[in-house]
């Protein structure tokens, strides 16, 4: 028997959906004709093919919040996991369309009269940009955002765009492998603020267990101890796999004992 939509949105926001579902999932909210109690999940299934056309104002991102956290008349919400994977979600694309704002705003225009002889691009920055950029996600293979991740090791010095591409890579690419690459490349990154908070709150959000055992070394590893709450809570997780319980458990461990130790 096939799973209702409100079936198959409590195993995505419990992680348990299959991709498959997924592709369902955000086929169903492509469509017009939403119901009313089903109408403030749209949003997030309609991100990527909004991000590809176009880049929303700060009142869009702030709408976009709103609507995903009014309370839902005649709809029983099941809380927990649902209400913590929507707020970190929620966190996490205002983060992302924040920076890439931020970014377009203080970089310099390339109108008429614009000296940009001082901009220097080496190839790996180029191609990562250009292959991680959304409006490619679709004419790209995995393979070749994999690659691009790669080039990301011959970077001594990553800009703000670089850092935001990779982060959004980890979070919202369809494919796990290019996850775990965008996860390990970050973490050359560590010096930067922005990265050590958007490595904290992808593991809110990752579902995929190679991925969470992935962050949780890489959090471990820069000594992140602001992740220790995080974990403890993947911990206690009973739906959680035990392998990646047993690797946030260690965590904790380590991360508690690396600020223990005498400086």
């Amino acid at each position: 028997m096939k799973p209702t939509i409100e079936k198959l949105l409590e195993k995505y926001y419990d992680g348990e959906t299959t991709l498959d579902e997924e592709k369902e999932l955000r086929a169903y909210f492509q469509q017009e004709n939403i119901p009313a109690h089903l109408q403030s999940h749209a949003p997030q299934f309609r991100y990527f093919a909004n991000a590809r056309s176009e880049h929303p104002s700060l009142k869009s991102i702030n709408a976009l919040a709103n609507r995903l956290n009014a309370p839902e008349p005649n709809w029983v919400v099941r809380m927990g996991s649902w209400s913590v994977r929507l707020a970190a979600s929620i966190g996490l694309l205002i983060l992302g369309f924040g920076g890439g704002l931020v970014y377009n705003q203080l970089r310099p225009s390339a109108g008429k009269g614009t000296d940009l002889s001082f901009i220097s691009e080496t190839a790996p920055e180029k191609s990562l940009k250009q292959t991680l950029a959304f409006e490619q996600l679709a004419k790209t293979s995995a393979s070749e955002r994999i690659d691009a991740i790669n080039q990301s090791y011959e970077i001594t010095q990553a800009d703000q765009e670089i850092t935001q591409l990779l982060l959004n890579t980890l979070n919202f690419d369809s494919n796990v492998n290019v996850r775990l690459a965008a996860c390990q490349a970050l973490a050359r990154f560590e010096r930067e603020p922005s990265v050590r908070d958007g490595l904290i709150q992808s593991l809110k959000v990752q579902t995929d267990p190679n991925v969470q055992i992935t962050l949780i070394d890489v959090l471990v590893t820069i000594k992140e101890r602001r992740a220790v709450e995080e974990m403890q809570r993947l911990a206690e997780n009973q739906e959680a796999l035990d392998a990646v319980r047993l690797k946030a458990e260690e965590g904790v461990q380590s991360l508690n004992q690396a600020g223990n130790a005498p400086s």
